[in-house]
């Protein structure tokens, strides 16, 4: 048996440590509940032929052979976990179609995405314009958009033919 000044002591220590605990429960639990909830809305698209000098003006950027040959240059940058949060919007690009797409957010290129495949971009605050792009050999292209979108959801874009 403990002598009875101990036995007090661990009893106090324990209910410190218990208080503590359901204060750092509270605090977490509220924190949580005030996060706002990430809207999610499905928007489609049907492919556009007819010529458009908006989107003609939509290219890749190309590749300068002048620049750093390794990621060595790059010490210092940010992961992308660590720019992306709640003010951006993610953007899932659903490919239904047969053809590679390019991807553009406000005219900047995102990436491209092959036929039939599923990928997720972001977007910055405020309002958005979208525009996916499929080039032929033959000069001609397809292309989806524009949708225009705002932070705060989360946006699924479905491409059809």
């Amino acid at each position: 048996m403990y002598p009875t000044s101990h036995h007090k002591r661990n009893k106090n220590e324990k209910t410190i440590l218990f208080s503590a605990s359901l204060l750092l429960l509270s605090l977490v639990t509220h924190a949580q509940g005030k996060s706002p909830e990430l809207k999610k809305e499905v928007i489609e698209s049907k492919a556009e032929s007819a010529p458009d000098a908006e989107v003609a003006a939509l290219s890749r950027p190309t590749n300068d052979n002048k620049g750093p040959k390794s990621n060595a240059a790059k010490k210092g940058a940010k992961e992308s976990g660590e720019v992306y949060g709640m003010e951006y919007s993610d953007v899932v690009i659903d490919n239904w179609t047969d053809h590679n797409i390019d991807i553009y957010i406000n005219g900047n290129y995102r990436g491209s995405i092959a036929p039939w495949d599923k990928r997720v971009t972001w977007a910055i605050p405020g309002n958005n314009k979208l525009y996916a792009k499929a080039v032929f050999k033959d000069g001609s292209y397809s292309y989806w958009g524009p949708r225009n979108t705002t932070t705060g959801y989360t946006y699924t874009w479905k491409l059809n033919p």
